[in-house]
């Protein structure tokens, strides 16, 4: 997938400036917020061996990056909403962070919605688990941001236009 211009994450920087710097270091990100908004990024982006390198399960059931490639393989992730952060800061050990990610598989929209918890282990964020409800067909509701004409490059970074991608 192409490089997008404003990162996924949903903060309006451009993404070498948000979350590329976390893909191209990984075990970098600062908070756990940071590290869900690279990881969602990752998503968007396949970049599948993030996901892998920023999680330790606390279920100890290690997925391989084939494998969580597979399970997103016809998600298209559109637009992220993060609900609230709990501690996960700089000197915190612990966080979670609540967010709903919106998506798109064929011609099917949905949201998930999760509370995700982090660990600082060795200095380092991971995600460890989280509590996931999926609700599909579900209205994506548009901000400011997001309004873009029919012929725009789509938002979701496909280099398609809108209206031929998720428009």
């Amino acid at each position: 997938m192409p490089t997008p211009s404003n990162c996924p994450c949903g903060t309006a920087r451009p993404y070498e400036m948000c979350c590329a710097m976390y893909h191209n270091n990984p075990g970098t990100a600062p908070t756990a917020e940071t590290l869900m908004r690279s990881r969602y990024s990752a998503f968007t982006l396949n970049k599948f061996d993030y996901i892998q390198d920023t999680q330790k399960l606390d279920s100890g059931q290690e997925q391989s990056a084939g494998d969580i490639a597979d399970s997103n393989d016809h998600t298209q992730w559109i637009k992220l909403e993060v609900i609230d952060t709990q501690d996960g800061g700089e000197k915190d050990q612990t966080g979670m962070v609540s967010f709903c990610a919106h998506f798109k598989e064929g011609k099917h929209i949905g949201r998930l919605s999760e509370r995700s918890l982090f660990k600082r282990i060795n200095g380092t964020w991971y995600y460890t688990s989280g509590e996931h409800e999926v609700q599909g067909n579900t209205p994506l509701i548009k901000t400011p941001d997001m309004n873009i004409g029919r012929n725009d490059p789509c938002h979701c970074g496909s280099t398609k236009k809108f209206k031929k991608c998720c428009g």
